[in-house]
C-alpha cells in the first residue's frame, strides 16, 4: 500500500535494526513534564556539516528544530491523515483497507499510526511546515530491558543522538531540491505505489547518510580511527553484512507495534529495508550523482527499489490499469488505491506467517488498482485487478488469494484453473479469474449480488505503458539477446555486451560510463562528472575510488590493501580541512598519518618499533628503536615536558 502518502507530511526512523539505539534517544527527558512543542536550543551546525558533507549538497535554508511531547506526535499523524483524507474519505479508505484484509474490520487509522509512531519515531521532519522534531517522552513507561540499554548507551549519547538526526537532516536536505511532497505520488487514478516507491528512496538515501555519519562521530578523535570506520562499513564484507541485516529488518518481531496490524507494521518499516539496499547500491556503482539522477528521474513502483536493475538499465514501466469511477449496476467508487509489490509481500506474508512466501508470491508484480464500490442499500463491491509479468506469476498470485480468503474468511471455494468463486460463511462471496498475465478479483457481501455485479469486470482496462512500445521499436530482439554482440537502449541508458558481457561490457547513461572486462576480472572502470572508480582484477591487484563532491579519495593495492592504500577525505564536521592515511602492509612496514589539527605522524614497523616520527600543536617526538626524545607543551601553556627514552625506557624527564 502507499505507505508513504499515509504519512505524507513527514519522514521517520523505525529501524528494527536500530531499536535499541533509537529507545536510548526517544526516551530522552523521561519522567519529566515538557510542553507539547518547543524550540531545541542546541547546536546542530555539525551534523549539518556532517549531511552536507555526506551528501554532496549544501541547505539553502534553515531548518528550526523543536522537541515535541507525544501527544503532539499523535496530533501530527491525525493532522496528515485527515490533509490526505478529508471528511468522508478515511473512514471509506479505512474499509478499503479492511476489504483487502490490511487491516482487520472497524480499524482506526489515526489510532493505528499514532501507535505505531508514539513506539517507534526517533526524529521526524516535517516537509510541510520544513521544521524538525524530536518527541520526547513525559512519562517513564519504558521497560526495564529497555532502560537497562539506555544506560548502556548513555556514555555514547551525543553520537547517538547526532547519528539519528543525521537521518532526519538529510531528509531536510533533500527535500530543498527534490520536493518530498511530488502531486504525481498521490494521483490515484495512475498508481499511488509510485509514492511507494519514492517514500523507498527517500528513507534509502537518508538511512545511508545516517550509517556514514557513524565514522564521523566514532571516529573524530583521530584520522586512522575515521578511515578504520569508514573501511568497514565500505568493505564488501560490511556492505554485505549490513544489506542482509536491514534488507531483514522489516521481518522481525521489532518491527510490529502492539496494537497495530502486522501487515500495516510490516509495510512502515519495509522503505528502511529495501530503500537502503537500492541507494547503497546506486551509490556504490555511480556515486552521490547517481542518486542525484534517480530523484531527478523518480521510480514509479516499489517494484523497482526491490529489484534495482528495473530502475536502472532496463525500467520496468508497470500496466496502467483503469478502474471506472463508475460501473454498470449504479455502481460508484468510493475509495481507491495501488497494493504493489512491496503491499502484496507484506499482506501474503503476514496472513501466511510467511514473509519470505509472501516476497515469493508478489514477485512479477506489473501493476495493479483496487476500489472499493458502494451499491444501492449500502451494498460493497470489492475490486482488485492486477498485472503480472507472466502467466505463471499470474496463477500464483490467483491461488495465493484464494488461499487467503481461504485462512481469513473460512471460504469454501468451487472451481479451479483460471476461474474459482468462493462463499464465506458471513455471506461473503466472491470469485477470481485470469486472462493471460491479467487476474481480476470481485468481492461483495452476498451471492446474489455477485452475479448481477459479474459483468463488472469486463469494464476493466489494460493499458501498456507507452514507453514500452517506444522501447520495442528502437530494439530489436536479434540486436539485443546476440550472443556474440548485442545492444541495447532504454531512455538515456544504452549497454553494449561482447559474448553475452562475458568479454566485455559497455554502459552509457545520463550520468555517466562504465567499463568491464572479463567480468571485471581484467579491469573496470566507472565514470561520472565527480565519481571516478577502477578496479583492476576485480580489485585483488588494485583499487581506486574517489567522490569529488565528498572529497573522499581511497586507492588500495592487493586485496584490502595488504600491501598498500591511502585515503584522504575531507573532515565531515570541517569539510574545508583534509585528513589522510598512508599504510604498507596495513600498516605493518609502514604508515604515515596527517590529521586535521595539524598532526603527522611517520611509523615504521609497527606501533613504530623501529622508527617514530610526530608532529603536533604542542607535540614533537622522534624515536628510534625506542630511543629518542618527544617535547610536549600542556594545553594551557603552562609548562613543557620533555622525555629522552632508550629502547623505550625513560632514563630522564624535564618539566619546565
Amino acid at each position: 500500500m502507499n505507505v508513504t502518502r499515509i504519512r505524507r507530511g513527514f519522514r521517520l526512523i523505525c529501524l528494527p535494526a536500530l531499536a535499541i539505539v533509537l529507545s536510548a534517544f526517544a526516551a530522552a527527558g523521561a519522567d519529566k513534564a515538557i510542553p507539547d512543542k518547543s524550540p531545541n536550543t542546541n547546536d546542530f551546525s555539525d551534523i549539518r556539516r556532517e549531511v552536507e558533507t555526506l551528501r554532496g549538497k549544501k541547505f539553502k535554508n534553515d531548518v528550526p528544530v523543536f522537541n515535541i511531547s507525544k501527544k503532539e506526535l499523535r496530533a501530527i499523524t491525525v493532522r496528515d491523515l485527515d490533509k490526505d483524507y478529508p471528511g468522508d474519505k478515511l473512514p471509506r479508505y479505512e474499509e478499503l483497507l479492511a476489504w483487502l484484509d490490511m487491516v482487520p474490520p472497524h480499524t482506526s487509522l489515526k489510532t493505528a499510526y499514532g501507535d505505531l509512531f508514539v513506539s517507534t519515531v526517533a526524529g521526524l521532519y516535517d516537509s510541510d511546515t520544513k521544521e524538525m522534531c524530536i518527541p520526547v517522552s513525559s512519562t517513564g513507561t519504558t521497560n526495564a530491558p529497555k532502560k537497562a540499554a539506555e544506560k548502556q548507551l548513555e556514555a555514547m549519547s551525543p553520537e547517538i543522538d547526532t547519528i539519528v538526526l543525521a537521518h532526519e537532516f538529510t531528509h531536510a536536505l533533500e527535500d530543498q531540491y527534490w520536493t518530498m511532497d511530488d502531486p504525481k505520488d498521490k494521483d490515484t487514478s495512475v498508481s499511488t505505489d509510485r509514492g511507494t516507491a519514492h517514500g523507498f528512496v527517500l528513507e534509502g538515501s537518508a538511512t545511508r547518510q545516517m550509517m556514514e555519519a557513524i565514522p564521523a562521530q566514532f571516529g573524530r578523535e583521530s584520522a586512522w580511527g575515521y578511515f578504520a570506520f569508514w573501511n568497514v562499513i565500505h568493505s564488501d564484507l560490511g556492505e554485505f553484512t549490513m544489506n542482509a541485516v536491514l534488507r531483514d529488518a522489516w521481518k522481525t518481531p521489532d518491527a510490529l507495534v502492539d496494537g497495530v496490524p502486522d501487515a500495516l507494521g510490516r509495510t512502515e518499516a519495509m522503505p528502511y529495508a529495501f530503500g537502503y539496499t537500492f541507494c547503497t547500491e546506486i551509490q556504490r556503482q555511480w556515486g552521490l550523482d547517481g542518486l542525484d539522477y534517480i530523484y531527478d528521474h523518480p521510480v514509479v513502483s516499489s517494484a523497482q527499489v526491490m529489484h534495482p536493475t528495473k530502475a536502472w538499465e532496463w525500467r520496468e514501466y508497470p500496466v496502467q490499469i483503469n478502474l471506472p469511477e463508475t460501473l454498470s449496476g449504479g455502481w460508484k467508487q468510493s475509495s481507491i488505491d495501488s497494493v504493489g509489490e512491496a503491499g502484496m509481500a507484506a499482506l501474503f506474508g503476514s496472513q501466511f506467517k510467511n514473509l519470505n512466501r509472501g516476497l515469493e508470491l508478489a514477485r512479477g508484480w506489473d501493476g495493479d488498482h483496487v476500489a472499493l464500490y458502494e451499491g444501492a442499500g449500502g451494498r460493497h463491491l470489492f475490486v482488485w485487478a492486477s498485472s503480472w509479468e507472466s502467466a505463471e506469476a499470474a496463477m500464483r498470485f490467483l491461488s495465493a488469494c484464494v488461499h487467503e480468503r481461504e485462512l481469513a474468511h473460512q471460504a469454501a471455494s468451487t472451481g479451479g484453473g483460471d476461474r474459482v468463486d468462493w462463499q464465506c460463511p458471513d455471506g461473503r462471496a466472491g470469485f477470481i479469474r485470469r486472462d493471460g498475465k491479467h487476474v481480476v478479483l470481485l468481492e461483495t457481501e452476498d451471492r446474489e449480488t455477485l452475479k448481477t455485479a459479474a459483468s463488472c469486470a469486463n469494464e476493466i482496462t489494460f493499458v501498456e505503458a507507452p514507453e514500452v512500445a517506444a522501447r520495442a521499436a528502437m530494439n530489436s530482439p536479434l540486436r539485443r539477446f546476440n550472443p556474440f554482440w548485442s545492444w541495447q537502449k532504454d531512455g538515456d541508458y544504452t549497454v553494449t555486451k561482447s559474448a553475452c558481457g562475458l568479454f566485455s561490457r559497455h554502459d552509457r547513461n545520463g550520468v555517466g560510463s562504465a567499463d568491464s572486462f572479463l567480468c571485471g576480472m581484467l579491469g573496470e572502470s566507472r565514470r561520472t562528472a565527480s565519481f571516478n572508480k577502477w578496479v583492476i582484477g576485480c580489485g585483488l591487484v588494485a583499487k581506486h575510488e574517489t567522490e569529488a563532491r565528498r572529497g573522499m579519495t581511497k586507492t588500495t593495492l592487493l586485496p584490502w590493501g595488504v600491501l598498500a592504500s591511502h585515503c584522504s577525505a575531507k573532515l565531515p564536521q570541517a569539510p574545508e580541512k583534509t585528513i589522510a592515511r598512508s599504510s604498507v602492509l596495513w600498516g605493518l612496514a609502514g604508515s604515515l598519518t596527517l590529521e586535521e589539527t595539524g598532526c603527522r605522524s611517520f611509523h615504521l614497523l609497527p606501533f613504530g618499533l623501529l622508527l617514530r616520527d610526530t608532529k603536533a600543536p604542542g607535540l614533537s617526538s622522534f624515536h628510534i628503536v625506542g630511543t629518542g626524545v618527544s617535547h610536549k607543551t600542556s594545553a594551557d601553556k603552562s609548562h613543557t615536558t620533555t622525555r629522552f627514552r632508550l629502547l623505550g625506557i625513560s632514563l630522564w624527564t624535564t618539566r619546565r
